[in-house]
Formats: C-alpha cells, structure tokens, sequence
C-alpha cells in the first residue's frame, strides 16, 4: 500500500556530516529539502567520530599564520596519490573545500577550530600544518528536544558514564590531581555535566562528532529542512532513465517522495554489513567496523540497480583502525580505536604474535591499519610498563588516579611482574620477547629507534609527549610490573563506494552520468581513493562534495 506522493525539490539519504551539508546548502539556496534517515537518530557514522576535516587552504590557516594554497595542496596530493590522483575530482575538492567552510560558518550554526596539526606525510612535497580544522563546542540546548535525536558517541570516547571529552580536555582531566588549574578546569566540566543530567538527562556540551552533528541539524532546522528518521529507503523512483525520487517505508507503509533535482546518496557505507566487509576489505574476519549497524550499503545497492558503479581497486577501502575490545556488566562489547594516545607515548611498544616489532608505533592510524593487512597481522599485543600506564592510561584504561585493576578482572589487560611471565600469558615465546624489549629498551635509552625511526620525524614526534626528551616517543618500557591489550584491525568506515564525476554526480560502468542520482560521504568513492593525506581526510571531502552536490543541484 503506498501513501499520497510527497514532492521536495532534493532528496537527501542520510544524515551524517556530508548528507546534512547538503541538505543545509540546498535549503540556503531556496531549495525544497528532505533528508530521510534509516535510524531513530540523526548523525550516522559522524556523531561518533571527532569531527575532523581536512581541508587545504581553509580560512583558519591565515588567521593562524599558516601558509597554504591550492598549488601547494596539490602537489601534496599527487606525490600521496600516484597513479590514482584525479585531476578533475581533487581539483574541484580544492576549489570548494574553502568555499564550503566559508559559506557554513556565515550561514550555518557551524563553527571549526583549527588544530594545528601537520598531515600525516609531513615529507612529502607540499605538506602543511593547519589543514585539518575540528568542530568547535556546540551547546546542545539550542535544540531543545531535537537534542534526543542525536547519535550517541561511542562509550569509549566518554568518561562518567556519558560526559564528552574534547580532545582539549585530555591534559587537563590528565593532570587535575597534579595542577590547580587543571583541577578546576576539570572540576568545571565534571559540574556542568551533572548539572545537565539533572536537568536535561543527558549532558548537552557536544564536542567531536555529536558538536558538529548537533550544529547542522540546528541549521536544517532554522531553514526549513525536512528531516525523517525512522525512515528507510526501499528503491529509486525512475521515469525515462532518470532518477525522479525515491520509495521509503515511514510509519509501516510504502511511500513515494518525489525529487525534482535530484537524490542525493549519503548513506554511510556498508560498515554494518559483515558480507560486504568481507567481500571488500582485508582482514576483515580479525576485527569489526565502528560505524552503526545500520549502515549496511544501502545507498551502494541502490546506486548500483541505476546503474553506478562499485570501485573496489583502491590503495585501501577502508579508514582503518587498530582496535581493543573490552566486555561491561551487560554482556556489551565495546572497541577502542588506538587512534594515536598510547601506543606514539614513551613506554609503550607494539609487537605482533611472535613477539617482535612490526611498525612505528607512532604512525598515523592509516598507515599502521596499512601495514597490519600487509603484513598479515590479525592480533598484535601493544605492550607497557607500570608508569607508562599510570601516566598515560591504554586503551580502556584511563591513567592514574582513576583505578584499573577492574580490567586486569576482567581479562582486558593482561599483566605480569616480568617481560617472560607475561610473554608467557600472551602466548609468546618468553625469549624472543624479552630479546624485542630489551633491544627496544636500548633505544629509548640512546633516543633513536635504529628500526623504525619512532619518534623521528615530525609527525610522529608530534604524537609523543613533548615533556619527554630527547625523543618524544621513547621511553623504556621498564620496570615493571608489565601490562599489555590485544589489538585487532578494524575500521573507522568503508571508504570505497560509487563512481562519481566532480560535481558529484553518480557515473555508470562507462563514466556517464546517471541523470538525477548523486552520491556523497562514503556512499561515493573517496577522492583520495583511501590514500590518507591527514585527520578528517573522509569528513572534509565529504562536507564539500556535499556542498558541491546541492550547489549543482540549485543550478540544475
């Protein structure tokens, strides 16, 4: 049973960072918006990352001193990418990724920090410091009850129970027993997040990914977007080889929604969907994906029944992510990215089953995912001694005051008085472990890493701890007792997806458009075709293609 057509001028699926950008810039130019979303929430995979977006050139480097140009970015890509750089595509990221900062900040609730931090391949001709720009603190009250249909972000990413941690906070709550003024900064977020479960049961500070979310679903709000959650789409709508709209069950019956400009795809990716993670990604049987379970390639089916097509030969499919998995009280198992904090710290080491180093501990999450599946590497241990621990938490586990031995309870984290006893509880041959550390030891003594160089290059040395010289990165991880968590590959989010041109156009297997279907976020192939040029490296892309989407979509 089908109810009455509904007409909207575009139609957005999906409402993670890149399908709300759309939606917000299409409404900015008078267009007529739905955004439909398979989920009780809004946010997608977005609501549980830090909100980070790469873009080059973007207008916080000026104001922070920093130098950048669209020359310059390019010549960056291009020695990243090889033989995958798109000329087209990256050509028109770097037009629009400024102007899209630009018109979100005047035009939107949106507002971004500027992190200062290198990209991940500082050596590479072109790079940059301040291309990655965050999502500035959102107080959630200005969306009185639409604050409830925000994702919640992943449990690990918060502290108390469900208070956010901005990545601003982590040295203060760090040092609140060792600083005054750490101390009361702490004590001031810790009481603005009890007065608000109080008052509003749940905290309404937003950071990371539920800030950025937060701030974008105000603006649809403000400019008359039409947002449906609980709603998933069934097929595309055709007429004469276009797309016109598209066919969603709401309230428990089929109902067609008309599009006059188009259908925009910003389904999130398959992440949620173990056949496809299989078919696609390596390794995927060692780890899991951290986007929601909804995401299950949604809008990748119904690009392909019009006729798009899949890219699966990238340098990765994925945004990857090097996992622990801890079990709580209910049975629920909760993954930690070790995304940097820890493993680039003084006194820790990472080695893999047979107990030896494998990496730089101190590599970007991509390159360490990259280097796990290269080298076949299902379950590696990141190994570290008391202080270490104690100084700098791992994993689940929180540093000192917080208590920890609760995971030592609970199998988290394995520990033992000596490197062989706790080579022996890992399943590891006593001598080649005590061997790796005690060589490892040596470097941190000398302060160079004759191995792998941690610590010695600029991003890597940015990682570590700058009260720790000479080297950052490298402490001994000596005495003990010793301690130690399983990693496992996982991914952040799949990355491969449709064929797109560069105004976001869907392309068919002989790269011609598909009249009406666009494709954004992880639904459209990464435009860096998983090369990994800095943090936010899928938001940035994603936010812009979605503003190059709309604008096409309002001049069409």
């Amino acid at each position: 049973m089908m109810n009455e057509e509904s007409t909207f001028d575009l139609v957005v699926v999906g409402s993670g960072a890149a399908g709300l950008t759309a939606a917000v810039v299409a409404a900015h130019r008078s267009l007529s918006v739905l955004v439909i979303e398979k989920a009780e929430t809004f946010g997608g995979t977005t609501a549980r990352s830090g909100a980070v977006a790469w873009i080059p050139n973007n207008p916080h480097m000026a104001s922070a001193g920093l130098s950048d140009s669209p020359e310059q970015a390019d010549h960056y890509l291009r020695d990243l990418m090889g033989n995958f750089y798109d000329e087209g595509k990256v050509g028109a990221f770097l037009r629009h990724g400024p102007e899209m900062v630009g018109m979100m900040e005047a035009n939107s609730a949106v507002r971004f920090d500027n992190w200062h931090s290198l990209d991940y391949e500082p050596w590479r001709k072109g790079a940059a410091r301040g291309r990655s720009i965050g999502a500035a603190e959102f107080d959630g009250r200005r969306l009185g009850k639409d604050l409830a249909r925000i994702s919640p972000g992943l449990p690990n990413l918060s502290i108390l129970g469900g208070m956010q941690v901005a990545y601003a906070d982590v040295a203060h709550f760090g040092a609140a027993f060792r600083n005054r003024a750490a101390f009361l900064y702490t004590a001031r977020k810790i009481g603005r997040y009890v007065r608000d479960l109080l008052l509003h049961g749940r905290p309404t500070r937003l950071v990371g990914g539920n800030a950025l979310i937060g701030a974008l679903l105000l603006t649809a709000r403000e400019k008359g977007v039409t947002l449906w959650p609980s709603t998933p789409m069934m097929r595309l709508q055709f007429d004469q080889g276009a797309v016109r709209g598209v066919i969603v069950r709401r309230d428990g019956r089929e109902q067609v929604v008309v599009s006059r400009r188009g259908v925009v795809l910003a389904s999130g990716g398959y992440g949620g969907n173990d056949a496809m993670r299989h078919a696609y990604l390596p390794l995927a049987g060692a780890g899991c994906s951290l986007q929601p379970e909804t995401n299950v390639g949604d809008g990748l089916h119904a690009g392909g029944q019009a006729g798009g097509h899949v890219v699966t030969d990238n340098v990765a499919n994925g945004i990857w992510a090097a996992l622990s998995t801890r079990v709580d009280r209910s049975g629920r198992r909760l993954h930690h990215p070790h995304i940097f904090r820890d493993r680039a710290f003084p006194g820790f080491l990472l080695v893999d089953r047979h107990g030896r180093r494998f990496v730089n501990e101190g590599a970007s999450y991509q390159e360490l995912g990259n280097v796990m599946i290269r080298k076949d590497i299902q379950s590696a241990w990141l190994i570290c001694c008391h202080a270490a621990l104690r100084t700098y938490g791992m994993g689940h586990v929180r540093p000192g005051p917080l208590p920890y031995k609760n995971h030592i309870r609970n199998g988290y984290l394995k520990t033992a008085a000596t490197i062989p006893a706790l080579a022996q509880r890992l399943g590891i041959d006593p001598a080649v472990l005590d061997a790796t550390v005690d060589r490892f030891n040596g470097f941190a003594r000398d302060g160079h890493d004759s191995d792998f160089n941690k610590g010695e290059d600029a991003y890597t040395a940015e990682q570590g701890d700058p009260q720790h010289q000479p080297n950052p990165t490298l402490g001994p991880v000596d005495p003990g007792p010793f301690y130690a968590v399983e990693i496992r590959p996982g991914e952040f989010s799949t990355i491969n997806g449709l064929e797109t041109d560069a105004s976001a156009r869907v392309l068919n297997a002989t790269g011609e458009t598909i009249a009406g279907l666009y494709a954004i976020g992880v639904d459209a192939n990464s435009v860096f075709r998983g090369a990994y040029p800095g943090g936010g490296a899928s938001i940035g892309p994603g936010m812009t293609f979605g503003y190059i989407a709309a604008m096409h979509a309002a001049s069409n």
